[in-house]
């Protein structure tokens, strides 16, 4: 609320640029992790997703779950946390969005005071190489009692800096990213009803970038659906898409956006993600000409480059009938 924002921006401030990392919280914390990690460790979800990146990333920080393992939460001791917060929360690296009952004039002087105390430069950051990912055309099974098989599969993807960025993005729409729209949709779903969601995605990474999928269906009918997402990536890199699939991505894209931003919160996150991406202070005006100018042409070019139905990889976690390992 208006009425609390001074004291709250004051307590904010104190917390980055004076934390105490007291024990009882820490520990609080500590648990509140394990107990997370515990039940991730039976969600055949999280576990197909870490799967993966360990695979598309070995040796690489991209191949390691963000949250941790119980082993590494456990070994993280206090000083290490105030030795990162000293390092690392400084002005130099710290993205600002705000949205509410406020000016910019009075702003300013809140943000100094909140943030004024913070180191000028972050120190001994550590250097992240580009990475691409490593492909494998067999696919992973980790087996568990399951009746269902959770599927994971992906290929090479584009970052956000790459010219082709919004191409690849209206070819994923129309391949899997649309919902019921999408060619992934139409062939598994509604055509032979083996999955009741199946759909893709762009990943960009700031060292890498994925093009991913996911689906789940009858242990049973596992091998017949990636014949499916095979036979469908093969298509459209073969074949690209039509001129309808290409108007309706274009429409749904552009016309879907502004729900994006019917709150506060929304419109913070996207100002936030405008400036980790370096998109520009114009980019809401920009995006829908980057999107509407997408041509056909433009869509089988990266279609061409990115699809390889023989070479996606892949991890099944239950127990898939008629797969290989």
């Amino acid at each position: 609320l208006s009425k609390n924002r001074d004291e709250a921006l004051k307590l904010g401030g104190l917390a980055s640029s004076a934390p105490r990392f007291d024990a009882e919280p820490v520990e609080r914390v500590r648990r509140q992790i394990r107990s997370r990690l515990n039940e991730e460790q039976e969600d055949p979800v999280v576990i197909a997703s870490r799967a993966l990146c360990a695979s598309a990333f070995p040796n690489h920080p991209y191949g390691q779950p963000i949250s941790g393992t119980l082993k590494t939460v456990a070994a993280i001791e206090r000083a290490e946390l105030v030795d990162y917060a000293r390092r690392h929360l400084a002005r130099d690296n710290l993205v600002i969005a705000v949205v509410g009952d406020i000016t910019a004039a009075e702003l300013g002087p809140l943000l100094d005071r909140t943030f004024g105390d913070l180191p000028e430069k972050a120190t001994g950051t550590a250097e992240i190489a580009d990475v691409k990912p490593v492909l494998r055309k067999a696919p992973i099974i980790i087996t568990r009692d399951m009746p269902q098989s959770v599927v994971k599969f992906t290929g090479i993807g584009l970052k956000r800096d790459d010219p082709d960025y919004y191409a690849a993005y209206v070819m994923n729409y129309i391949l899997g990213g649309g919902g019921l729209t999408s060619r992934l949709t139409e062939e598994v779903r509604e055509k032979r009803g083996l999955a009741y969601s199946i759909y893709s995605y762009p990943d960009p990474m700031q060292h890498s970038a994925l093009l991913g999928g996911g689906v789940a269906t009858q242990n049973a009918r596992v091998a017949e659906a990636l014949k499916l997402v095979r036979q469908e990536i093969g298509r459209m890199r073969d074949h690209g898409v039509t001129e309808t699939e290409l108007a309706n991505a274009k429409t749904y894209l552009n016309g879907s956006f502004p729900l994006q931003l019917s709150s506060n919160g929304r419109i913070a996150n996207f100002l936030v993600g405008i400036q980790l991406e370096h998109l520009g202070i114009d980019y809401l005006e920009r995006r829908p000409q980057l999107i509407n100018a997408v041509t056909l042409a433009d869509v089988q070019r990266v279609a061409s480059q990115l699809l390889d139905p023989d070479n996606l990889l892949t991890v099944v976690v239950g127990q898939p009938v008629g797969l290989g390992g």
